[in-house]
């Protein structure tokens, strides 16, 4: 690479920075905050290109990072490497959220708060995944458990646990919360036979079951709203 080249992608790298540190991501464009998440895993060279092939191949910036790693690395100017690196990001994006909120006991009153975090959370995963959020008395999250990843038929076999992490924790009630990838956001029968059991097993140790949510790409079904609980 010449240097008058390094120059420019340096030039432009740090133009970049500039607006970021100016105004945040306003006014970026989805193809320009990928870009500049790539320059961290790219320590040179033009790393848009890449940013708008990933964008054009998946769609937009969060079903880039929520794609698999072996996906990812098929495309132009990735690699196994950089796919993974990129698939960490989303990672720590999630860990955050999840920090942020038991650090902060953030109260989850409001059902747009509650629909907003679970759908950060577990909304765009290709599988289904069953999350409980546990919560005192002051409805301030103590704990975020993800119990399976697969099908909720699957979660049949943790009531046992649920409520173990209930006790151990401390909490007075719990918030149910899985995804329905297929993009359906209503429950099946196990669904229901699942909440029922889970609402009995927590009643026995004196825990309420507040509500149970299903994440289906932007829609969300809730389970109190509807009568189930």
């Amino acid at each position: 690479m010449s240097k008058s080249i390094v120059n420019i992608n340096s030039g432009h790298r740090e133009r970049l920075r500039e607006r970021f540190v100016k105004s945040g991501f306003s006014g970026f464009h989805d193809y320009e905050v990928l870009e500049y998440l790539l320059t961290y895993i790219f320590r040179q060279g033009d790393v848009k290109p890449i940013a708008k092939r990933l964008i054009k191949t998946f769609g937009s910036f969060t079903k880039v990072l929520d794609a698999e790693p072996n996906e990812v690395e098929k495309i132009e100017g990735m690699g196994k490497s950089s796919a993974i690196s990129l698939s960490a990001l989303r990672g720590i994006l999630k860990y955050y959220f999840i920090d942020s909120v038991k650090t902060t006991k953030m109260q989850l009153t409001k059902m747009t708060d509650l629909v907003s975090f679970v759908t950060s959370q577990i909304a765009n995963r290709k599988n289904e995944v069953f999350m409980a959020i546990y919560l005192n008395a002051k409805n301030e999250v103590l704990e975020i458990n993800e119990f399976s990843e697969g099908t909720v038929a699957q979660a049949s076999a943790y009531p046992r646990r649920i409520v173990e992490a209930a006790l151990n924790g401390k909490a007075t009630s719990i918030i149910l919360a899985h995804n329905h990838p297929d993009g359906v956001a209503e429950p099946s029968d196990s669904d229901i036979q699942i909440t029922d059991e889970i609402k009995k097993a927590l009643q026995l140790v004196e825990v309420s079951l507040q509500e149970h949510i299903i994440i289906a790409n932007k829609d969300y079904y809730s389970f109190r709203r509807e009568g189930l609980l």
